[in-house]
């Protein structure tokens, strides 16, 4: 599991926003939708820490990068 400071790193990372890693079809995004949508980079990565289920998976990094989500031509990049 992700604390919120990692999270950070991962978006900052890849060059995305902390609200780009949020995955929209989990309940509590379906639930809290504007809530989340209105909070701070930071205060997004809290709540996503306390509540996995937000975070788009799998989240695979190496030393070749960073994949966020089921892209599978990216993830095979990653592991060749």
């Amino acid at each position: 599991m992700l604390n919120a400071g990692e999270i950070l790193e991962v978006a900052q990372a890849m060059g995305l926003r902390v609200h780009d890693l949020v995955r929209s079809n989990s309940p509590v995004y379906k639930e809290r939708k504007e809530e989340l949508l209105a909070m701070t980079e930071q205060d997004l990565a809290d709540v996503m820490a306390c509540e996995p289920t937000l975070i788009k998976r799998p989240i695979i990094q190496t030393e070749k990068g960073i994949v966020v989500g089921l892209d599978e031509e990216k993830i095979a990049e990653l592991i060749r």
